[in-house]
């Protein structure tokens, strides 16, 4: 009887408070993590606002007119040479065989797991970009005789998309690699500048609308941080593929490189 009473009389067991709960919670998923997901969805809804038109009527309105014609009023016959020779490092035959090649220097340094989620993100790209060209079916603009010759629809913009997922790509590896602020500022820049000057190419070219260069920069920084969440993943899933990271000049290494 005096067991009984005394566990009749025990209290219950302490719960863990709310705030204690979410906190481990997050600490186990990882604020980087929580913070892809977050972007994600930013991006998912930014698209969401520049596609709605493009998919309820397929049709430029004002404003992307309005823009499209400013920016082609900028020609120069140097200008036009310059676009031509940017809009190359947007294109399938610059970045199929760069992305192979990357991923080659990766294996060949021994980072294996790395090369195939380089691969994978641009293949990967390249066909979230196709599915939406055909979803959206949207027309190449009309207003002036375009300096290029295009195929394939207009809407994401194909090189504003893979030159994000390309360069951001590299951007993600660069980081992966060294811990150092100059190479991963470097690239930074780097990826900005060749980005924006793709971008601009497409809209100066005649090759693309305004909105198309916008959405497709919005789906190639949307795969850029998908595929970063999946490397994570993966990398805390299986932590000897983590590259090692080269340390700030000073610093000690804090891993021993993965075999």
């Amino acid at each position: 009887m005096e067991d009984v009473s005394d566990k009749i009389t025990d209290r219950p067991k302490p719960q863990p408070k709310f705030f204690d709960l979410v906190v481990n919670r997050l600490q186990a998923i990882g604020l980087s993590l929580l913070a892809g997901f977050f972007v994600c969805a930013v991006l998912v809804g930014l698209f969401g606002v520049v596609a709605r038109d493009v998919f309820l009527t397929a049709r430029a309105g004002p404003l992307d007119r309005e823009a499209t014609l400013f920016v082609r009023g900028l020609q120069t016959a140097g200008r036009d040479h310059f676009a031509i020779f940017v809009t190359f490092f947007g294109s399938h035959l610059f970045i199929l065989p760069a992305t192979i090649l990357v991923a080659v220097i990766l294996r060949w340094k021994k980072h294996p797991v790395s090369a195939l989620l380089f691969l994978g993100s641009v293949g990967g790209g390249f066909v979230l970009n196709a599915v939406l060209k055909i979803t959206f079916h949207r027309a190449r603009p009309d207003l002036w005789p375009a300096l290029v010759t295009e195929h394939t629809f207009s809407f994401p913009s194909g090189h504003a998309a893979m030159s994000t997922v390309f360069y951001g790509g590299l951007v993600a590896v660069v980081f992966h690699l060294t811990d150092r602020p100059a190479p991963r500022l470097g690239a930074i820049a780097f990826a900005l500048l060749a980005i924006s000057l793709i971008v601009w190419s497409r809209v100066f070219l005649g090759a693309h609308w305004m909105t198309d260069v916008t959405a497709g920069f919005l789906v190639g920084l949307f795969w850029v941080v998908v595929s970063a969440v999946v490397t994570e993943i993966v990398f805390r899933r299986v932590p000897r593929a983590r590259p090692v990271r080269r340390p700030r000049s000073g610093a000690n290494p804090s891993r021993q490189p993965s075999r």
